[in-house]
């Protein structure tokens, strides 16, 4: 064989050079997600082990949720990050706007029993433009010492006054409010959005809250359900389940979680077309959502894996003394009567409904109604899982 020649030589140091940007750019993954306990634990079950097994470093940082995502012109924006997790309203807006790369099923990983991706996720956890990683529930707590008989056990005991009476906690807003509402009205999960698509539908649920209005107590903060059950003020409450389950944990032991009606989200990856590092953030995001991995995730943090072989593979937390079946949204039993949250229903239906809330409560505070408590604690929260509106 000859030897190359001096024209060959060139192009394929040329080919050299250009590749070496690519590379040193893959070497290194930028992923923006919330903050607190919940980054951590995604540390301790994604980051650090695809570090070691791959060498691409992950530098993280806390986005600020939804409204520190959005510009001027309502458009998302991820400055230079690869990775990014997104809420279910933001990915749906930040997809359809155009911004957000596609992804395929094709590449994740099978569960160990053979069980293709695609049928090992649940039900809209694999969208055009990102793959989900956990769920997340507003769900009712009550105190069980408020009860000496029976205790409550479904949305229709959270509105029935005369068998389980005292003062419920409730979010000021329509998103979960109404879907609770109809839920306790006997309405079934897969026909609650269609119902509260109607004007009729929107009365009734308005008219089961009207039942209880004198019991209720509106809170902000997404610590402030939690500080009126310990504080007595209200024997039940819609709360988010991470906050929940840390409170059960920590301090209040005589709380317990009414999953009966629970209203569920999912959070997901998804890759910025502004990425510059496409082919390493994708095969982050096959990474992390193998089941291993999320079930590595539900052992610090109790949110709900999103695929069925994960949930099993959980068991009991990382550091504590208590099995995570019990805590996770997405176990076999907490679905029983579960609702998934329509993100793309409330995009398409929240500013009017929104409004339409905030009227109603204007009305029962100008009537001197006691349907307009509201928590006198703080109206912040830190962000260590999403809040109600990310």
């Amino acid at each position: 064989m000859s030897a190359p020649s001096r024209l060959t030589m060139l192009i394929a140091s040329a080919m050299l050079l250009l590749a070496a940007p690519a590379a040193a750019q893959d070497s290194k993954l930028t992923i923006a997600s919330w903050g607190g306990a919940y980054a951590q634990s995604q540390k301790i079950a994604y980051f650090q082990p695809f570090q070691k097994e791959t060498g691409i470093a992950i530098a993280s940082m806390y986005h600020g949720g939804r409204s520190a995502l959005l510009g001027k012109g309502r458009s998302y924006r991820f400055q230079n990050w690869d990775v990014v997790d997104l809420s279910a309203d933001a990915l749906l807006s930040a997809c359809r706007d155009g911004l957000l790369e596609s992804i395929s099923s094709a590449g994740l990983t099978a569960a160990r029993d053979g069980t293709s991706a695609k049928d090992d996720f649940l039900p809209g956890a694999l969208t055009d433009c990102g793959v989900a990683s956990v769920a997340w529930s507003s769900v009712v707590v009550y105190d069980k010492r408020a009860f000496k008989g029976k205790q409550p056990k479904t949305t229709a005991d959270f509105f029935d006054l005369k068998r389980f009476p005292g003062k419920r906690a409730l979010r000021r807003g329509a998103k979960y409010t109404l879907e609770l509402a109809l839920l306790g009205d006997g309405v079934a999960p897969e026909n609650v959005y269609a119902e509260l698509a109607t004007e009729q539908g929107v009365n009734r649920a308005f008219g089961v809250l009207e039942r209880i209005k004198d019991d209720i107590i509106w809170w902000n903060g997404s610590g402030d359900h939690l500080k009126l059950l310990a504080d007595g003020k209200a024997v039940m409450a819609t709360a988010f389940n991470a906050r929940a389950f840390g409170s059960l944990m920590a301090e209040n032991r005589s709380l317990a979680i009414m999953w009966h009606g629970q209203l569920y989200t999912m959070n997901s990856w998804a890759i910025p077309k502004t990425s510059r590092n496409k082919t390493a953030a994708r095969r982050f995001i096959e990474f992390s959502t193998k089941p291993d991995r999320l079930a590595q995730q539900a052992k610090w943090f109790p949110y709900g894996p999103v695929r069925k072989s994960a949930v099993a593979m959980v068991g009991d937390h990382a550091e504590i003394d208590v099995t995570m079946a019990g805590f996770l949204p997405t176990s076999n039993a907490n679905l029983s009567h579960a609702l998934q949250v329509d993100a793309g229903w409330w995009l398409s239906h929240g500013d009017a409904l929104e409004a339409k809330f905030k009227t109603w409560m204007e009305t029962k505070a100008a009537a001197g109604k006691p349907a307009v408590h509201t928590s006198s604690t703080s109206n912040g929260g830190d962000k260590k899982e999403p809040t109600a509106s990310p």
